[in-house]
């Protein structure tokens, strides 16, 4: 026989067991060991004359899954004549069957719970549980697609590994652990088990663990306190991740907890995405124009500062909208259009023979990652037949320093093409001398918020002077931006500032409205 099998007599004793068993419990002619295995459980079979079961041997250093077939033999008078046992491995099966089953209910990379599984065992373990409650701890990876972009799918993976194990390692008995998505990840745990410094720890080190000079990850997580175990874990987890997506530029924290005004602002933020390119493709948004002046209010040229016409909400600001685009990365098609929008006006003017009033255009901190920023902005101006020197071309400090070698041979190759670079908001971020040294700029905007700061601050007012003849010395125009009073207009120009932007000459305004104002002096 290919099977095992055991044959005990009507008193219970084994009377003779194949070579299969004989390996199975490694025994010669010795089948007492069997007889003891099995008699004990004849002894309970009374109701049935027959039965199927599973059971796990082990076999030397090997555990083996039998699938047995007990009978029991009368004669044909119904006198009970004998037992036997019969054996069949399916260990091979079974482990298939587990593997499958495993396949079917883990993510293949980490080994966690995938995302339906997960979903299943927190449902089932907050509803029936009501000794505890529980909270969900949802975890990703800021910009993390970023990553695969700038390093390879590889080492995408290998970070989404090393957070798990990092999760794994951290989880105590009783929680619950899932990949959602990419590199989402979720804990349902006791609300009591979690601790808001162990979790930032862990967070840390996570950091840490992956520390590149061009690009640090960021890792954020949001934390929602399960109060309805009926709502779907879907849902507990979708707040989860919206209260980790209000992590946006404050690097001094990584957790945050989920509260119902998170829900109507990311109700606002879906909202703006599903409407974001039927916007652009009806020419919703609009180029408003912020003067750039002298002294006397004459316009040298302007800021492009972007306004969305809503056909229903009315005209509305950059604050709505900007922050939303930068963090779901539609930012750069956003900057594209106004660069666009910018370079066709100064084509129309040109044709007019204005070859004297500038525009400005922004290049967010993302357009570097996302598009050929070079490529882009010389074939526009190539389009439009207009000097690169009109199209101006903004970049924060923030921008430059997400990956400064890189981003200053991309600013030196636009310069060298006839742009004028200015830098942004000079003294909101990363202000540093040596980054003044270093990269190749025409223009100098000092920040608003440096302004206000400096205004009746005598030791502000001379870092203030000092930088406006620096940028002087260096060969570099200066602008101010943010003026708003005659007090600071006064205090600027003794300073030996000549260029201007702010409320207190104009605000934002659309284009038709700056060309009759400044362009018919």
């Amino acid at each position: 026989m290919n099977s095992g099998i055991i044959c005990f007599d009507n008193a219970g004793r084994c009377i003779y067991c194949n070579g299969i068993v004989k390996e199975m419990y490694s025994i010669n002619d010795n089948i007492n060991e069997v007889e003891h295995n099995y008699a004990s459980w004849l002894h309970t079979q009374t109701e049935h004359d027959n039965k199927k079961f599973r059971q796990t041997i082990s076999v030397g250093d090997e555990r083996r899954s039998f699938d047995i077939s007990y009978n029991r033999v009368y004669d044909d008078k119904h006198n009970f004549i004998c037992d036997y046992f019969i054996f069949n491995d399916r260990t091979e099966a079974v482990e298939l069957l587990e593997y499958e089953k495993f396949r079917a209910t883990h993510d293949n990379l980490t080994g966690l719970l995938n995302k339906e599984q997960f979903y299943e065992e927190t449902a089932n373990v907050v509803r029936n549980d009501r000794n505890h409650t529980y909270c969900l701890v949802c975890s990703n990876i800021k910009d993390f697609k970023l990553v695969n972009e700038l390093f390879g799918i590889e080492k995408g993976d290998e970070i989404i590994k090393m957070q798990a194990e990092l999760i794994k390692a951290s989880s105590e008995s009783g929680y619950i652990c899932g990949r959602i998505q990419n590199d989402r990840f979720a804990v349902c745990m006791p609300k009591d088990s979690f601790k808001n410094e162990i979790m930032q720890n862990s967070i840390v080190s996570m950091q840490d663990r992956f520390n590149n000079a061009s690009f640090k990850i960021r890792v954020v997580v949001g934390v929602y306190d399960i109060e309805d175990v009926d709502e779907p874990v879907s849902n507990m987890c979708d707040k989860a991740f919206i209260a980790s997506e209000t992590i946006k530029n404050n690097y001094e924290t990584n957790i945050a907890y989920y509260d119902d005004k998170l829900l109507k602002r990311t109700l606002e933020e879906r909202r703006v995405i599903s409407e974001f390119e039927g916007a652009i493709e009806k020419k919703e948004f609009k180029m408003f124009l912020q003067p750039q002046v002298n002294t006397h209010g004459k316009a040298y040229g302007a800021e492009a500062l972007v306004r969305w016409q809503h056909p229903e909400r009315g005209l509305l600001s950059p604050f709505f909208f900007i922050d939303i685009l930068e963090t779901t990365g539609l930012i750069y098609k956003l900057d594209m259009y106004m660069w666009e929008c910018a370079a066709a006006k100064l084509s129309e003017w040109k044709k007019k023979g204005d070859t004297v009033h500038y525009i400005s255009v922004n290049i967010s901190t993302k357009d570097f990652y996302l598009i050929d920023v070079y490529e882009v902005i010389t074939s526009i101006v190539k389009k439009y037949d207009i000097e690169p020197k009109m199209l101006k071309l903004e970049i924060t400090e923030t921008a430059l320093m997400s990956d400064l070698k890189k981003n200053m041979e991309v600013i030196k190759s636009l310069r060298d093409y006839g742009f004028k670079i200015e830098i942004d908001d000079f003294g909101s971020g990363y202000s540093s001398l040596n980054m003044l040294k270093d990269i190749s700029a025409d223009v100098l905007k000092i920040d608003m918020a440096f302004l206000r700061a400096t205004e009746n601050e005598v030791k502000g007012q001379d870092i203030l002077e000092t930088i406006i003849s620096l940028g002087g010395k260096l060969g570099m125009e200066v602008i101010t931006e943010g003026v708003e009073t005659d007090k600071q207009l006064i205090m600027l120009t003794e300073m030996g500032c000549h260029i201007f932007q702010g409320y207190y000459f104009s605000k934002p305004i659309p284009v038709e409205e700056f060309e009759q104002k400044y362009m018919n002096e």
